[in-house]
């Protein structure tokens, strides 16, 4: 897209003042008679007598387009096409919102999400081409799709040891050089929630916990030993094959850590106080089973504040490896039931998806009325959450049909006998990444944080407005950008207007909308309306609600 300036900013920026405050105006979806899971309606009666007690009135149930723009972010990290909007607004089943909780479960683009997510929270953010994301991707997505009970899928983590080609759990341990103090840290924080880390170098300030708690559980991460054993041939999605070193994981007879600070030895123990007495090479086993056991107060909690989080937009323990005195949680009974449900249906992760997802809690509007304008701890609505990286990025390739479009291209350039297709599959792969890493660069710290959003910095502002992707979907004269392609799809305005907002903002616009950018097609200077079409097309992609999961 050129940028007007000198035409451009009197209009959309009135459109832009008008697009932001759009983002709470949702219409309530009539009221129907559905199918709720026993899990559910026990989590609902749980924060609607909080709710009570606190005084507050829970805001309505969410508009069907607000229901599925917030479920496909929240599962599958991008925003649904214009076709799966308009397919579920005219679904008339009273349990299409199960339905499609259950269908977006079983998908490839859920899978594929939240192995993202889960190779993220386990290495941080590496590059593609690293060997260790590489071999936990696969091992992570095998174990997602098999639904593997959570407590076995730590299990396997923890414990882990063999050839990689055998256990790609293994990639995990290898990530943190066999480290015994990296591994405590990351695993305590992870799969206990605890911020165990700060007592590596003292004793916590404000917990319970001592110097010599985390270097007992140190001491079960000692003497792991690595030896390479040839490579590993992988082939990636567009047949490209690659070779990675393999190794072969195995377990020192040590039993116990030196630390320096202490000057002592430290021999493993867990966080009650028991030691370990058992054979050493058998003590990572060990710990593994005593971390993910039901009677360990903190292993399920810490899962469900995490999932918990994920969906609802606030933990009930914050931060999420905050667990302690210092930071108690906002509904404690919840946490608790959903920690004991969890344990009761075998570590289910797609039960307790589903369980949260099927409740009216996570399904209300983020519309507050005046009783809940200010709650921000008992989910009286849905809190609005910026957007991730990972999210922003793959919403912005649907809502500029960037693969789509592509794909197209590549369609028409292999029946014409044009350029090698798997040399441009990738070549299209690679232009992917490279906007990726541009995102993921505006967001770095320089620390591995578990939750990075696009949240609205000025170099992330000049992005959106200056960036490719944007500006080159938006060009009508553009072959194959998103706006050639509505341009030459439909005649009438508001059909033209009406796919914009379907693929950009998941829902039709209003009739006050649709009238405004009637008015504003007609008085624009434009001698080329096509134009107009540009200047909304960037105003909406440049939108709070864009931006937003709300």
């Amino acid at each position: 897209m050129k940028i007007r300036f000198q035409t451009l900013i009197p209009y959309t920026f009135v459109l832009l003042v008008f697009a932001f405050s759009t983002l709470n105006c949702t219409k309530v979806a009539p009221t129907t008679t559905r199918y709720i899971p026993a899990s559910t309606k026990h989590l609902d009666r749980h924060i609607n007598a909080v709710l009570k007690r606190e005084g507050l009135q829970p805001s309505e149930m969410a508009a069907d387009t607000e229901f599925l723009r917030r479920i496909h972010l929240d599962m599958t990290g991008k925003i649904p096409t214009a076709e799966e909007v308009l397919d579920f607004l005219k679904n008339g089943s009273p349990n299409k919102r199960q339905d499609k909780i259950d269908d977006l479960l079983q998908s490839e683009a859920s899978i594929d999400y939240w192995t993202g997510l889960w190779v993220n929270w386990l290495i941080g953010r590496r590059g593609d081409n690293d060997d260790r994301r590489i071999g936990l991707t696969s091992w992570v997505r095998d174990a997602l799709t098999e639904n593997m009970p959570y407590n076995q899928f730590v299990q396997a983590l923890i414990a882990a040891d063999g050839e990689l080609r055998d256990n790609g759990a293994g990639n995990y341990i290898l990530r943190y050089d066999r480290s015994p103090v990296v591994l405590t840290s990351q695993s305590s924080r992870l799969f206990l929630g605890l911020p165990m880390q700060c007592a590596e170098c003292h004793d916590h300030k404000t917990e319970a916990w001592l110097q010599e708690d985390f270097y007992g559980i140190a001491a079960f991460f000692t003497g792991i030993e690595s030896e390479q054993k040839g490579t590993i041939q992988t082939v990636n999605m567009i047949g490209d094959e690659r070779r990675m070193d393999n190794f072969l994981i195995t377990n020192e007879p040590r039993k116990s850590i030196w630390v320096e600070g202490l000057d002592t030895e430290v021999s493993a123990r867990f966080l009650d106080g028991t030691e370990y007495n058992g054979t050493p090479i058998a003590k990572r086993e060990s710990l593994a089973q005593w971390m993910t056991d039901k009677s360990n107060p903190y292993f399920s909690r810490a899962i469900v504040n995490r999932i918990w989080k994920h969906f609802m937009g606030r933990a009930f323990v914050e931060p999420l490896d905050g667990f302690g005195e210092e930071n108690p949680p906002t509904n404690p009974a919840l946490l608790k039931w959903l920690a004991n449900d969890f344990i009761i249906h075998g570590y289910n992760l797609q039960h307790l998806m589903r369980t949260i997802l099927n409740s009216e809690a996570y399904q209300r509007t983020s519309e507050t009325n005046e009783s809940n304008k200010d709650d921000e701890f008992y989910y009286s609505h849905a809190y609005v959450k910026p957007l991730s990286a990972e999210q922003f990025f793959f919403s912005m390739l649907q809502a500029t049909g960037f693969e789509r479009l592509q794909q197209g291209k590549l369609d028409g350039l292999t029946k014409r006998g044009g350029e090698d297709r798997k040399g441009m599959l990738r070549t299209l792969e690679e232009r992917k990444r490279e906007h990726l890493r541009k995102f993921l660069f505006l967001l770095d710290n320089g620390e591995m944080e578990e939750i990075e959003a696009f949240n609205g910095t000025v170099p992330q502002a000049l992005m959106m407005i200056n960036g490719s992707m944007v500006n080159d979907s938006a060009d009508h004269e553009e072959l194959g950008s998103f706006l050639n392609y509505v341009l030459g799809k439909w005649r009438d305005p508001i059909e033209r207007m009406e796919y914009i907002y379907l693929s950009v903002l998941s829902r039709l616009p209003t009739s006050k909308e649709k009238a405004y950018f009637r008015r504003y097609l007609e008085q624009s200077l434009y001698s080329d309306k096509a134009l107009a079409y540009e200047d909304l097309y960037w105003v909406l992609l440049n939108s709070a609600e864009f931006s937003l999961n709300h």
